[in-house]
């Protein structure tokens, strides 16, 4: 349906422009072999790209929740809800980070990301609207029961078997050799299971930032990291520096198979990150 059909009223946000290169054409981003597990951890059905790096504004719209849409053509086909739409935009779909791309990862931000491209590759435009509402989960959910946007359904996109053999075989053995990281190795055990499940889980927006990030010191408040995760953290978070070990505690685990270590200060309610060397 097009998006002035719609009741309810959405703010026009921006069109997605899309990074290219110097022929002007959209530059195919491939950013499988920078995780340094690649070839340890398949990639997830949606991981194979290609993906684009694309810029929306929206700076007026940090720390602001409700309903977002995309439109392909002026045509619904996505409806998110968030509680920061900034966040939501730059940290999610519009730069694909290496380990989304694999078993564990944020799957819907590969598909999207790979349906944004398709569309504008074909001559098309993606346009982001935004609702402000406290409701947004809620309104969610109706609008997409009413609606029935085709990206909220199925994936939009198929996939070459050419590019996939290509991209099998470039990812065979090449590592990430930009930054440290651990020397713990994974085994098929319990304590693995759990790690994989924290890394799709609540906490994959964390490891997402950290895994990004060029930085080998960040330092957060707490709140921070609450704004990363859309989540608030556990009370024994502020309670217990133990919940920042990786000691017994998978979802410190997750950052620590990614080199890092966490030093909390619960007076001041912030924690230092730092890459273990």
């Amino acid at each position: 349906m097009d998006i002035s059909e719609l009741l309810e009223e959405f703010d026009f946000v921006d069109t997605l422009t899309l990074e290219r290169n110097e022929a002007g054409e959209v530059d195919l981003k491939m950013p499988q072999p920078r995780y340094n597990k690649s070839d340890q951890t398949p990639l997830h059905e949606y991981g194979w790209g290609p993906f684009c790096k694309f810029y929306a504004d929206t700076s007026d719209y940090k720390d602001i929740s409700g309903v977002y849409i995309f439109t392909a053509n002026h045509e619904v086909v996505y409806i998110g809800e968030t509680v920061d739409l900034h966040r939501r935009i730059q940290a999610g779909y519009s730069n694909i980070s290496p380990r989304n791309c694999f078993k564990g990862g944020q799957e819907t931000n590969c598909r999207l990301n790979n349906a944004v491209l398709e569309v504008v590759r074909n001559g098309g435009q993606v346009g982001l609207w935004f609702t402000e509402t406290d409701s947004h989960g809620t309104k969610e959910a109706k609008l997409i029961d009413d609606h029935n946007p085709s990206w909220n359904e199925q994936p939009p996109t198929t996939f070459a078997t050419e590019q996939t053999t290509t991209v099998k075989s470039n990812l065979k053995g090449q590592r990430d050799t930009t930054k440290s990281t651990s020397t713990q190795q994974p085994t098929q055990n319990t304590s693995t299971s759990n790690l994989e499940y924290a890394r799709h889980g609540k906490y994959g927006p964390l490891y997402d930032y950290l895994e990004e990030t060029e930085e080998y010191t960040l330092h957060f408040a707490f709140a921070e990291i609450e704004d990363i995760l859309e989540a608030p953290l556990p009370n024994s978070a502020y309670e217990h520096e133990v919940w920042w070990n990786p000691a017994g505690h998978t979802h410190a685990m997750g950052w620590e198979d990614l080199g890092w270590s966490a030093d909390p200060n619960l007076e001041s309610r912030t924690v230092v990150f730092s890459i273990v060397k």
